[in-house]
């Protein structure tokens, strides 16, 4: 694609390779990557990561989304595991 594009290709100056992050680095990144994980319990966050995110940090940036949506719309303090479920089925 970025060949048949001239205008892309040449925005692009090298190629970049991501890995899934680990839970650890999951959880030391996820705390600091938004308020609404903050009060969080460790497990809550590990069982988002297993069961939705999975390592990709795109995919907690939408699950941090609907996060705050569901806090705001159900008036809950902090993310729990019922809103996370909530949450995984926006996700689709």
């Amino acid at each position: 694609m970025l060949r048949r594009e001239p205008m892309l290709s040449s925005r692009i100056f090298i190629r970049q390779h991501f890995t899934r992050l680990t839970p650890g680095e999951v959880l030391e990144a996820i705390l600091l990557f938004h308020p609404v994980w903050a009060d969080a319990d460790p497990d809550d966050i590990a069982f988002a990561g297993q069961h939705a995110a999975h390592g990709n940090f795109r995919a907690w940036a939408r699950l941090t989304a609907h996060a705050r949506t569901g806090l705001a719309r159900t008036g809950r303090p902090r993310v729990d595991r019922e809103l996370l479920r909530r949450a995984f089925s926006r996700l689709a």
